[in-house]
């Protein structure tokens, strides 16, 4: 089915979905340029700062003997066209940091598979590049095929041009919990959360960072988690805040959903949660999540069942003023969508039992409205889109969800064949939005349509968006990145054999490690505890050299109470943590990394001490 005229016009106040591919890149000097419109490959995401300055990242279609290249295209309100032939990616992802600064979640480059066991594919999503004014100024990424390897990432933020994440898979002991990247102005440094789920999507909203979670069959529960409804939502904390979740000092905090008493989702009886995949989020607000008032999250059910589960459904999640709800299905299990229907967008794979799902960025809200755009896979090889509602009505304590349109593209107007499946999808305003296609068979994807009303733009005259700074084809050698300091240090279990005491006894400095050189530095000296408050722990210790330093309470492995991780200087300094009635640790880190320099020998050994309570 396509969207008649009639349908069309009521689909957004005469606003109607048009073919609009984009223009092809520039041809070498002397050769001809492409005759005909040319798609664009496997595009990640779609993303705008403003309706005439947009962003997309694709694969390009070089690899299969097409012209476009993997790399980034940009919109200036007028036509899409190749601002970049580097940093590209099938599944990148952006994030807007300032109208001329963004970052991406790019390919790596070919040439650092260190493993024999490594193919062509373990090179995707797996590098950052960072892109001011008209160049690439930052690219980060490690050798792969070593423990300090990166894990593919698939969801990017920034609340300011100093404070950006990307999250990804879960790691595995050593590193275990979800992996992040995080950007603090000067340094980008991997953590990984205490958590033990994997990271599918990431926006800022209302001054933080919301994260969509996968909750996989093999992860294991903290503190506070259900089995029956652990949370799918997290939050990061703004840069320079810790505030406490759950009583203890962190930077994440699950959120923990409900909606007239009932935990969300609502699952589907007898299906267990790792039968619906990762979430996905969206908003209706800037990239820095600026002017956002509603918060999407959706989720597909998994077509390879967890044993002893029923199947899932199509799950769509609304946080509006505070308060969240499930719009789909409704609590009696109805939803306004066909019965085979899942969210479409660009496929992402965050754990090999989630291969070849999608549903990332397939959930476009309109700005100004209660309404959001899907992209759908509906069993059939057409690209699918929906227009939904969310109401309110009289009487209600929580919306409901309506079905405004339901359609599929190209429409009869374009006079266009076959383009592909429904993928990625974003509003720049309402009644403007974009949508890629993602291949299907011998029809190769990227092809955009554009839900527009004819109101025209004001083009940009950014150098950056117009064309003007040509393409930008120099992408850095790969910075140096600090080792991975996991949220939670790994548990040390160096001094497990000690006599377990009633009070914290530190006495003398830490002994050194040999991994490095038996004549190393120590890292930390003068290291002492003491309780005050019966319920605070002071540690003071001197460093030798700038360090990553941070105290972690254990009980049976899980954290219990934790303080920041802080990069300090060499000199004197106290940390001082907290406990929590209950939450009683049996087991307290002292851990301190030193910051050295990539590629050299760090000046000092790390140090670790386990203090038995």
């Amino acid at each position: 089915m396509g969207f008649s005229g009639e349908a069309a016009a009521w689909a957004g106040e005469s606003a109607v979905w048009r073919f609009a591919p984009a223009q092809p890149p520039l041809p070498p000097s002397g050769a001809t340029s492409a005759p005909d419109p040319v798609p664009l490959g496997a595009v990640g995401q779609i993303s705008f700062w403003a309706p005439n300055r947009g962003l997309l990242i694709t694969g390009g279609t070089s690899t299969e003997g097409g012209i476009v290249p993997s790399g980034i295209y940009a919109y200036d309100g007028v036509s899409w066209h190749e601002l970049a032939n580097v940093c590209g990616g099938a599944k990148g992802r952006i994030a807007w940091a300032g109208p001329d600064e963004f970052w991406t979640i790019s390919d790596q480059r070919a040439g650092e598979i260190l493993s024999q066991q490594q193919n062509a594919g373990s090179l995707e999503a797996l590098s950052l590049c960072h892109f001011v004014g008209g160049e690439v100024v930052g690219s980060y990424a490690m050798p792969l095929g070593e423990p300090s390897s990166y894990l593919e990432m698939d969801a990017a933020a920034c609340l300011s041009p100093s404070d950006c994440w990307f999250g990804g898979q879960d790691g595995h002991a050593p590193d275990a919990g979800s992996f992040h990247l995080h950007w603090d102005g000067s340094e980008v440094s991997a953590v990984y959360d205490a958590s033990d789920h994997a990271v599918t999507g990431m926006v800022g909203y209302q001054g933080k960072f919301y994260e969509g979670l996968s909750i996989g069959p093999e992860d294991n529960d903290l503190v506070g988690e259900e089995a029956k409804h652990p949370p799918v939502i997290r939050t990061i904390a703004p840069a320079g805040q810790t505030p406490l979740c759950n009583g203890v000092s962190s930077s994440f905090c699950n959120v923990f959903l409900f909606s007239s008493g009932q935990s969300l989702p609502i699952y589907p009886e007898r299906t267990l949660p790792d039968a619906l995949g990762g979430f996905d989020l969206a908003t209706d607000g800037s990239p820095l999540g600026v002017g956002a008032t509603q918060l999407w999250a959706g989720a597909n059910p998994l077509s390879e069942l967890p044993a002893g589960s029923g199947r899932s459904q199509l799950t769509l999640l609304r946080n509006s003023e505070g308060s969240w709800s499930q719009l789909i299905p409704s609590r009696s299990g109805n939803s306004p969508l066909p019965s085979e229907a899942t969210l479409g967008g660009a496929s992402s794979d965050v754990s090999p039992t989630r291969s070849g799902e999608s549903g990332f960025d397939a959930i476009a809200p309109e700005p100004g409205t209660d309404n959001a755009w899907l992209s759908l896979q509906t069993g059939n090889e057409h690209a699918t889109v929906a227009l939904i509602e969310a109401m309110l009505q009289e009487g209600q304590s929580e919306p409901s969800v309506a079905l405004i349109e339901l359609g599929d593209l190209p429409g009869p107007q374009d006079q266009v064949g076959f383009r592909g499946t429904a993928g990625p999808i974003a509003c720049a305003a309402r009644h403007n939005c974009w949508m890629a296609t993602n291949g299907s068979g011998r029809t190769v994807g990227g092809w955009l349509f554009h839900l527009t009303n004819g109101e025209a733009v004001v083009p940009n005259d950014d150098p950056l968006f117009d064309g003007a700074v040509g393409v930008i084809a120099s992408r850095p050698r790969d910075r140096g990145v600090p080792t991975v300091y996991p949220d939670g240090f790994a548990e040390d279990d160096s001094l497990a054999n000690q006599q377990v005491t009633t009070a914290p006894v530190l006495a003398g400095p830490v002994p050194e490690k040999s991994r490095r050189t038996k004549k190393a530095k120590r890292l930390v000296t003068h290291l002492k505890s003491l309780f005050v408050h019966r319920r605070t722990l002071v540690v003071t210790f001197t460093l030798t050299a700038r360090a990553h330093v941070r105290l972690t309470g254990r009980r049976d492995r899980r954290v219990v109470a934790q303080t920041p991780r802080e990069s300090l200087r060499a000199g004197r300094h106290e940390l001082s943590l907290s406990f929590v009635a209950g939450h009683w640790p049996t087991k307290i880190n002292f851990e301190a990394k030193a910051q050295g320099s990539s590629g050299s020998p760090a000046p000092t050994e790390d140090a670790g001490e386990t203090i038995a309570t």
